[in-house]
Formats: structure tokens, C-alpha cells, sequence
């Protein structure tokens, strides 16, 4: 029963954001000789379709984490800081990967499909649960 206070959904709703963030730091750090799909479109079609899914699926957790956790709730705050954060993970993803991994290089493109998915995470978000990102049910 509620008391009518806000309740805070406990440090659980980081486990969601923290592992998908942590597969997609993980991909990003394969070799690329490791990447060879065998897949018939165009190699470098696919990785721009694979750099949005994941940053949409690792998006969409950052989201439900922060609006259950009524955070950066007012305004256009909590967007703003998906939108950056993956413009920002995203470059330094593809820098890293362009500095350590061979066979993988920086591509401006591969950022925008980055943030292409973190787009399509708010989408997701609206189309889940009706409304723009902000206060939802902790649990």
C-alpha cells in the first residue's frame, strides 16, 4: 500500500543498464578479424544496423533505469542525457577501437548509427508505455 510518498526502486534497476553497457563495451572491443559474418548484405551495412540495435536495446534500459529512479525527470533532461550519453560512449568506443583493436577503425558513421539507436530507445520508450520518458512505476 502506498504511503504516499515517491518510492525509489532500489540499486536492482542498475543491473539492466550496467550489463548491457558492458556487452556493448565488450563488442566494440572484438578484433576485427573477428567480425567476418559471412552474412550476404554488405559488411558494412550490417555493422551500422548492429551499432543502432545495440545502442537502441542498451538505450532503452538506461531509460526505464532513470525513469524508475525519477531521474532527470522535468523537461527534456532525461532525453538530453541519452541522446549525449551515447554520442559520447560512442566516440570513445570507436577512438578505443581505432587506437587498440586491429583491424578496427574510427567511423563517424558508425557514431551516428549510435545515436540513431538511442533515438529509436526513446521511441521504443513511448511506444511501450505511452508517454515520453519520465515517471514510471518503480516496480
Amino acid at each position: 500500500m502506498s504511503s504516499g510518498r515517491l518510492q525509489n526502486a532500489g540499486l536492482r534497476v542498475w543491473i539492466a543498464p550496467g550489463t548491457a553497457t558492458g556487452v556493448l563495451v565488450g563488442i566494440h572491443l572484438l578484433p576485427g578479424s573477428d567480425l567476418n559474418l559471412g552474412m550476404q548484405w554488405p559488411l558494412e551495412v550490417m555493422d551500422k544496423v548492429f551499432h543502432a540495435i545495440a545502442f537502441a536495446g542498451c538505450g532503452l534500459t538506461w531509460v526505464v533505469a532513470l525513469a524508475k529512479q525519477r531521474r532527470l525527470q522535468s523537461g527534456w533532461k532525461l532525453e538530453g542525457a541519452v541522446l549525449l550519453g551515447s554520442l559520447v560512449l560512442g566516440t570513445v568506443l570507436e577512438y578505443v577501437q581505432d587506437a587498440w583493436m586491429s583491424g578496427r577503425m574510427f567511423d563517424w558513421m558508425d557514431v551516428f548509427a549510435d545515436v540513431f539507436g538511442a533515438v529509436g530507445a526513446l521511441g521504443a520508450f513511448f511506444a511501450i508505455f505511452g508517454h515520453r520518458p519520465g515517471r514510471i512505476a518503480s516496480d
